[in-house]
């Protein structure tokens, strides 16, 4: 199982979605995920998964794949991710963005095991 990280708010106050919105549509390398669902084709099997996406969630700019890929979720106030291979690197791109999002929202970087990313 991955391990997640989250956007949250040390008094456990929930981030709303229009709040959300908003900071996404201010961040450089992140967007709102689009009306059109997400398809997945497994190379192995040629078969296809479908999945919709939920309003709140966001893809992330990979510079490595040179493209959008899904990232985050906003879910019963917070906002959840996988936590990338290199994310304990601060200079993480998935991390330095995530901390950007947390600071316009007045919240933290926080992973599973409850430590705070800077």
């Amino acid at each position: 199982m991955a391990y997640g990280v989250h956007i949250e708010r040390p008094d456990g106050q929930q981030i709303e979605l229009e709040e959300w919105q908003q900071a996404v549509a201010t961040t450089a390398g992140v967007r709102l995920a689009g009306e059109e669902p997400l398809v997945v084709e497994v190379p192995s099997t040629g078969s296809r998964i479908i999945s919709s996406y939920r309003p709140g969630d966001a893809e992330l700019f990979d510079p490595a794949l040179n493209n959008w890929v899904p990232a985050f979720r906003l879910f019963e106030g917070r906002v959840t991710s996988a936590a990338a291979r290199d994310f304990d690197d601060a200079s993480c791109n998935q991390r330095v963005i995530m901390r950007a999002l947390a600071g316009l929202l007045g919240a933290q970087v926080v992973g599973d095991e409850g430590e705070i990313y800077e």
